[in-house]
């Protein structure tokens, strides 16, 4: 417990909503040590209580508006609107701000994600938050959880690449990792084909990146996806009796 409050520290928040003045963990870099990334970039640390999307949200204590640092900085006068009717009126004052477990988490990036859609936040935003909410119910083993999530992720990914507001969202987000992460969220919920899609067209920025490593990751998954595309065809299908 020692190490893990040494390794936190306090940011300080200013409430788009409410306008209300907070502070809220995060983990200092200094103080992670990693043991592995999945293929979505879901990454484990030896601290896994220290991994910092448990804290990527804040939550106002005040009003209970739940944002990221992504978020918009300031909310349209219907959006505040919708914010004060359904999140601030049924909210209890609570401080949410401090050190928190997986269950904690999991609940301000549900607070996070019914924000995000009443105050239409970009794609590329929302799909961020349902993807690191999946990646939390990734590390209970909620298997089912995870993949409903990811579903919904790469629903909003998809939309975030069409309409190009990728660009507004994690800094690291370019053309050609898109277009992977898809492919590899696509894969993940078993959408074989669209996964080698998606892949094909991120293999399609050879000589044209100089994200390399991406490139590699996508024609390992592309291969796989190929494999994984193969053996399910081989499955019986189960035939309908009417």
């Amino acid at each position: 417990m020692i190490e893990q409050i040494t390794a936190l520290y306090d940011k300080n928040l200013s409430c788009p909503h409410c306008q209300a003045a907070f502070s809220s963990k995060r983990v200092r870099s200094g103080s992670l040590s990693m043991l592995k990334r999945d293929s979505d970039f879901c990454t484990y640390f030896k601290e896994q209580a220290l991994n910092p999307i448990l804290y990527t949200v804040n939550v106002c204590p005040s009003c209970g508006f739940a944002f990221t640092d992504l978020f918009d900085e300031r909310l349209a006068p219907g959006q505040k609107k919708l914010v004060s009717e359904l999140i601030s009126a049924k909210w209890t004052p609570k401080e949410l701000g401090g050190i928190r477990s997986l269950p904690a988490a999991v609940a301000a990036y549900k607070l996070a994600i019914y924000a995000a859609e009443l105050t239409d936040q970009v794609h590329s935003v929302k799909a961020g938050l349902y993807l690191r909410l999946a990646w939390l119910y990734r590390f209970t083993a909620n298997a089912a959880e995870e993949r409903r999530f990811l579903q919904i992720a790469v629903h909003e990914y998809e939309q975030s690449y069409i309409h190009s507001d990728y660009t507004r969202g994690e800094k690291e987000m370019s053309e050609v990792r898109i277009l992977y992460l898809i492919g590899d969220l696509m894969r993940r919920i078993e959408q074989y084909d669209k996964a080698i899609q998606y892949f094909s067209h991120a293999l399609e920025f050879r000589n044209r990146t100089i994200e390399t490593g991406i490139l590699q990751m996508a024609q390992d998954q592309w291969a796989q996806a190929r494999e994984e595309y193969k053996e399910k065809k081989k499955q019986p299908q189960v035939a309908m009796i009417s």
